[in-house]
């Protein structure tokens, strides 16, 4: 596991660094999962802080893998790609405690339904930009990760992002809700522990119990409509997606 999880006076820092802008790819997904399986089993009840380190959070998708997928037309590993994916998504979503986003920097697409998946968002101030970004490369958004950023954000700001793959300033991400609280750059960590231990240990399970309440209608809704996550995945492989995809992946290499 290329993650770091430590215990930090009553929370639990996990920094992402399974490369250099923890773009999502199966090494990615496997060291979501080994972090938390270790919050999980040394770590009870404690809050968690998720991080990384450098300019970005995390840049998403990694196009360099996702994308030959989607241009092979397959369904069946098309599905058992897409069910990791969401199920390493919902698992920070459904976590039965206190989830803060320390977010360092750029968050793009996949990572910011990781980081909205979390409680509270604090950011730091700067030049990061954020944004829902799927669809202008190619990628309509499943049905299961509107849900999920309709829970944190509201109608409005989720139809805004989504539909124009808008990148906004650390403002404009405070501004639709993306974050709670912005501070400088080197008070990030500290303000965001401050936030993970805003509900203390001995409420741990009143927590955990109303978190399950506020988000039963979200998972009930996703669990309804399997057939909008599939809808997606066809469309991911429609002859225009893989054209866009196929551009963007050219502009990504030609930036380096």
């Amino acid at each position: 596991m290329r993650w770091s999880v430590e215990r930090s006076e009553g929370a639990v820092i996990v920094t992402m660094r399974s490369n250099p802008v923890n773009r999502m790819n199966p090494e990615f997904f496997g060291d979501l999962h080994a972090a938390f399986d270790e919050v999980e089993q040394e770590h009870p009840a404690l809050p968690v802080v998720l991080t990384a380190e450098g300019k970005t959070f995390s840049a998403g998708l990694d196009f360099e893998d996702v994308f030959p997928r989607f241009a092979r037309n397959d369904m069946d590993e098309l599905q058992a790609w897409f069910d990791r994916f969401r199920g390493s998504l919902l698992r920070v979503f459904t976590l039965p405690r206190r989830t803060v986003a320390a977010i360092n920097g750029n968050t793009f697409a996949g990572g910011l339904i990781l980081a909205v998946a979390c409680d509270v968002r604090v950011g730091a101030e700067g030049r990061a930009r954020f944004a829902i970004n799927e669809v202008p490369v190619g990628i309509p958004m499943p049905w299961t990760y509107i849900e999920m950023v309709r829970y944190a954000l509201g109608t409005p700001a989720t139809a805004e992002m989504t539909l124009s793959g808008q990148l906004y300033d650390v403002a404009g991400a405070q501004r639709l809700g993306v974050l709670h609280r912005v501070v400088a750059p080197e008070q990030l960590l500290a303000a965001a522990l401050e936030e993970a231990r805003r509900i203390g240990v001995d409420s741990a399970s009143a927590y955990a119990a109303s978190k399950q309440a506020l988000q039963q209608p979200t998972l009930a809704a996703i669990a309804a409509h399997p057939e909008l996550d599939r809808m997606a995945m066809q469309v991911v492989m429609a002859p225009d997606s893989v054209r866009a995809q196929a551009s963007a992946l050219a502009a990504l290499k030609k930036r380096g």
